[in-house]
Formats: structure tokens, C-alpha cells, sequence
């Protein structure tokens, strides 16, 4: 990836607060902030810069998130572990870092 390439670069992690999941008619998040804490240790281990939440996180969240940020000393990335705790990226992702085709995206293009 880019770290380990030594790219120079801002890498921004910002997960929302766990899967979202429909209750009685709304969205809900139900990543705790001791849930969130770990995924903030396991984004600085991967080389994060800017680590922050999205949608579901609170400000309890986040005080969580920098107080393990804070209180734990920088770790070497553990990939094993990360994976056992996050699960496995998604089938695209891990077949396009195989060098797998997949699918090609179509997305607007500009024109003129």
C-alpha cells in the first residue's frame, strides 16, 4: 500500500459506529465507545494520521477514541489481529489488492 511504500501523505480513517442496522422505523448504530476505541488503535496501527467517526458517533465516542489514542503507547500494525477483530475487507477489495479484475465502475464523466 501507500505506507509501506513510504508515501508521504494524510491517511483519514473515519468509521461510523458500527453496522447500521433499521429499528422500528429508524437507522441506528450500535458501536459502543469501548468498540470505537479499538478501531481508532487499529487505524493509528495501519498508519492513520487523521482518525475521526462518522455516522452513529457521538461525543462519548469520540472521548473514548482519544483517550485510548492517548493512553496507548504506538503499536506495529498486528494484520491478524485487526482482521480477527474487524473481519475480512470486502470481496472487491481484497480481490482488486490480489490483482483481480472485478468490476469496472461506471461513474459520470465530464464533458467538454
Amino acid at each position: 500500500g501507500m505506507i509501506d511504500a513510504g508515501i508521504e501523505i494524510p491517511v483519514v480513517a473515519k468509521g461510523n459506529c458500527g453496522i447500521p442496522q433499521y429499528v422500528d422505523g429508524a437507522i441506528h448504530f450500535h458501536g459502543s465507545p469501548e468498540l470505537m476505541a479499538q478501531y481508532a488503535l487499529y487505524a493509528r496501527d495501519a498508519g492513520a494520521t487523521i482518525i475521526g467517526g462518522c455516522c452513529g458517533t457521538t461525543p462519548e465516542h469520540i472521548a473514548a477514541m482519544v483517550s485510548a489514542l492517548d493512553s496507548t503507547p504506538q503499536r506495529a500494525l498486528d494484520a491478524e489481529a485487526m482482521t480477527a477483530a474487524l473481519g475480512k475487507p470486502w470481496a472487491a477489495l481484497a480481490e482488486t489488492e490480489a490483482g483481480g479484475g472485478g468490476e469496472k465502475r461506471r461513474g459520470r464523466r465530464r464533458r467538454g
